[in-house]
């Protein structure tokens, strides 16, 4: 998958008076395709994300801030398409564990609502990657920071490229009920 010469162009026209997206967006959208994230998604994010930035301050608005209305975007979608399978939460959450049941350190309380199982496989898939951090060695933790230098000021989208990192190193799924 790989994004259309389209998005680029929609993304330009939103942020308008720009001629071309900057190196660390374009890092920035390899990301989100490696995340898996529909171009279309991705879209709706950006759309959302510069309507509520001013349009005279828009040309200066990096994309990469943009993360946080592009991954509501994305779990917004992934819900709705698990409704529409009509997917049995309690056991997906259990599957999930059982992917990672052997580097969970504690033991897991049972959650009473999909939103909650949701939250808890998110908090446990955290706590993994740092887990997995600490193990690396000095050479490859300054090898993954190197590579992502140009995020390290935005510290949310800088810290979910390390996890994506360190998670793709280790093998670690997608804790999500709303991913396979």
């Amino acid at each position: 998958m790989s994004y259309s010469k389209k998005l680029e162009e929609f993304i330009l026209h939103l942020k308008g008076g720009v001629f071309f997206l900057s190196p660390r967006e374009k890092i920035f959208l390899r990301f989100l395709e490696e995340l898996g994230v529909p171009e279309s998604i991705v879209r709706t994010g950006v759309e959302e994300c510069y309507r509520a930035v001013n349009p005279m301050k828009r040309s200066k608005h990096p994309l990469f801030l943009c993360f946080r209305s592009i991954m509501e975007a994305y779990e917004n979608h992934l819900r709705l398409e698990a409704q529409k399978i009509d997917i049995d939460w309690r056991k997906r959450f259990r599957k999930k564990l059982d992917l990672v049941k052997d580097l969970i350190k504690t033991s897991v309380k049972e959650p009473e609502s999909e939103e909650e199982a949701q939250k808890i496989l998110k908090e446990i898939e955290t706590r993994i990657v740092r887990d997995l951090w600490k193990r690396l060695s000095k050479e490859e933790k300054k090898r993954i920071k190197e590579k992502y230098k140009d995020l390290e000021k935005n510290k949310e989208i800088y810290g979910e490229l390390i996890k994506a990192e360190v998670k793709k190193l280790f093998g670690i799924p997608d804790l999500s009920l709303y991913t396979d």
